[in-house]
């Protein structure tokens, strides 16, 4: 049985504030454009977008929205 690829991805890590606590974001360029996941948060979806700005405020809009229910 062949081993799973393991996925290298080189990018920053980003610390986001929603609530009153602390989040790490790994966001990442993917060709011409950004991805971001919040880390240790598997139910914020990876985001996508033009900017690592406009990524980061995706996030923590995600991150917000999944806190409160």
């Amino acid at each position: 049985m062949a081993e799973p690829k393991r996925i290298v991805r080189k990018g920053r890590i980003y610390h986001l504030r929603v609530a009153d606590a602390e989040y790490r974001a790994f966001i990442w360029q993917a060709g011409k454009s950004f991805c971001g996941r919040v880390e240790d948060q598997p139910q914020v979806q990876v985001c996508r977008g033009s900017t690592v700005t406009t990524v980061r405020a995706q996030l923590t809009a995600a991150l917000a929205a999944s806190l409160k229910g």
